[in-house]
């Protein structure tokens, strides 16, 4: 059934060097604080270690970056990881390794540590066709590699589904910090330029993002908190709260039309509608079901007919 959502923008408040291995002992340490993200999934603490600046994992926790086969040979202390286009040979206490059948050299032999194959996390992650953001200042290492529906749908002539797919891009960010949401919410909007697929604003609670995407990665360029006192923003006219605190740089929008959508879980409907400055508060958002596939791959964007 279509509903009709008065729209008002009331928030919810409610380097990574290496060294050889034998040298790494002595300089062992786990960061308090280093993460690694693999397509917007934090590992596990237990899965990551840090030797000489030098960020590992354990080799099985990047089976989210596609699907992967891993196997060992006891006697040669010797894995191999399969992908579809992809075979990696990595032996333990061994730089020497083979990608594809060719020898390849890591800056670090792969080791044993608590019953897990370390692994360097940069080299793995880029032989396997993915790529390695390392924020010094989170001392997060975020890794992206989409899937090949992920990239086929953000090159979409469609404009809903390249929306769709830059939502779910991996995401990352080389900001000073990362504002969290007081309570996070399943309740989201999005706000993209009016026609445009490649940025977008997301609103979480308390917590308003920006993001630019560059190969293949939403990138987040700039966040903010929002207070409880109201005021007129100049750069983004819809949030009629005071910033509390920003981190990063955001261009201007003041005078931009923005395809609105809100994403209401409890009844799986987005509201939707192009507001711009002179209208945003007084827009009646329209009210598109959003059909249970489409829920699978958390594809919640629809299309507006009046962006044409």
């Amino acid at each position: 059934m279509k509903k009709r959502l008065l729209f008002s923008l009331t928030l919810l408040f409610s380097s990574l060097l290496g060294t050889s291995a034998h040298e790494a002992n002595a300089a062992e340490r786990t960061l308090a604080g280093t993460q690694v993200v693999v397509n917007n999934n934090s590992l596990e603490a237990a899965d990551i270690l840090n030797r000489n600046n030098q960020v590992f994992l354990s080799l099985t926790s990047l089976s989210s970056l596609g699907d992967l086969t891993f196997a060992w040979n006891n006697t040669a202390k010797q894995v191999t990881v399969k992908g579809k286009d992809t075979s990696l040979q990595l032996t333990i206490g061994n730089k020497a390794a083979r990608k594809n059948g060719a020898a390849v050299t890591l800056s670090t032999a792969p080791f044993i540590h608590k019953g897990k194959t370390m692994v360097p996390l940069r080299f793995v992650a880029e032989a396997l066709d993915g790529s390695v953001v390392w924020n010094s200042n989170l001392q997060t290492a975020f890794v992206s590699k989409p899937s090949a529906q992920l990239l086929a749908d953000a090159n979409s002539s469609s404009l809903s589904t390249a929306r769709n797919a830059a939502i779910n891009l991996p995401r990352a960010s080389q900001l000073t910090e990362n504002f969290e949401p007081v309570v996070e919410t399943a309740s989201l909007q999005y706000y993209f330029p009016a026609k445009a697929k490649d940025q977008f604003i997301e609103v979480n609670n308390n917590v308003v993002r920006y993001y630019q995407l560059t190969k293949n990665t939403a990138y987040l360029k700039w966040q903010a908190v929002i207070g409880g006192t109201a005021a007129a923003q100049d750069k983004l006219y819809f949030i009629n709260r005071s910033f509390v605190k920003e981190n990063g740089t955001l261009p201007s929008f003041k005078d931009t039309t923005f395809a609105s959508f809100r994403w209401m879980p409890h009844i799986t409907s987005t509201g939707y509608g192009l507001i711009h400055k002179g209208n945003w508060n007084e827009v009646v958002l329209q009210d598109a079901e959003v059909p249970p596939t489409k829920l699978k791959d958390n594809y919640i964007i629809v299309d507006i007919p009046e962006e044409g």
